[in-house]
């Protein structure tokens, strides 16, 4: 079994990576409160496509519009079937009288 490391564990570890890295003589960038990473007001879409540019999608709209049509042809020409229910019928009071089968 693979033992996890503890958040204290974790804690040190990342002290110590961040001790590294400015010792070495790196720097952190500080920000102005209220600065973003918008780009002219926008997202860079980029970066989560490395750089691939953008594909062209097929358009679907007439393969909908088929499919739509075989459904509605579909759903015209289906009979629906009567079914026998058995109805009970009640006196004035609302006591059962009898059953009687009735198509729905």
């Amino acid at each position: 079994m693979i033992k996890r490391p503890t958040k204290s564990e974790i804690r040190a570890s990342l002290d110590n990576q961040v001790e590294e890295f400015l010792n070495k003589g790196g720097e952190i960038a500080k920000f102005d409160a209220g600065d973003s990473s918008l780009i002219d007001g926008k997202y860079n879409r980029n970066q989560f496509v490395y750089g691939v540019p953008k594909q062209e999608r097929t358009p679907v709209a007439d393969t909908l519009n088929v499919i739509d049509q075989r459904k509605s042809q579909k759903s015209a020409t289906t009979n629906r079937r009567t079914r026998r229910v058995r109805k009970v019928i009640l006196d004035d009071f609302g006591e059962p009288l009898r059953e009687v089968w009735v198509e729905e």
